[in-house]
């Protein structure tokens, strides 16, 4: 079986990216890298920090610099932010130079998910906000090479599922 040198997993918060990310990368022996903790090492503030300090958009360019520099690298699975991939330049860069895995996820469970693991500047905006955002990006998510649904599942059963993708294309 012959496997991209690059796995982007892309989704709404709360889908899995990371968990799956970590689990796929080690059954691979592929490097794993999440693009917030690349944004994280290289501003020196946290995700919430930078939004509340210095909002969204400023944000969405330290993402899209992280995910440029990430994707240079080979044998890797990289974890996007739940927004990376509605920004038109960065999904093209992740769909040009990565296999790209869609972890789709119904809202209900998704926010549940996120609201759990806290941290999460949309998610302190509230439900609603979050439901209003999920209905935005859910189309744009679409346009990744393949799609894997994590509602109700394990882990290591997305896992699986990729791997079965990655195995047939």
């Amino acid at each position: 079986m012959s496997l991209p040198a690059r796995i982007a997993l892309v989704g709404f918060m709360g889908s899995g990216k990371t968990t799956v990310g970590r689990l796929l990368a080690e059954r691979l022996g592929y490097d794993f890298v999440d693009s917030d903790d690349e944004i994280e090492s290289r501003s020196g503030l946290r995700v919430g920090d930078i939004f509340r300090l210095h909002g969204e958009a400023f944000f969405r360019e330290l993402e899209a610099g992280a995910i440029r520099h990430l994707l240079q690298a080979g044998d890797r699975v990289l974890a996007t932010g739940g927004g990376a991939f509605v920004q038109p330049a960065c999904a093209e860069e992740i769909l040009t130079r990565a296999f790209t895995v869609h972890l789709s996820c119904d809202f209900t469970e998704a926010f549940r998910r996120a609201a759990i693991q806290g941290g999460r500047p949309l998610v302190d905006r509230g439900e609603t906000d979050a439901a209003s955002l999920y209905a935005e990006r859910k189309d744009k998510y679409s346009r990744a090479h393949a799609t894997v649904d994590t509602t109700n599942r394990s882990p290591e059963e997305v896992v699986t599922g990729v791997l079965r993708l990655l195995s047939h294309p």
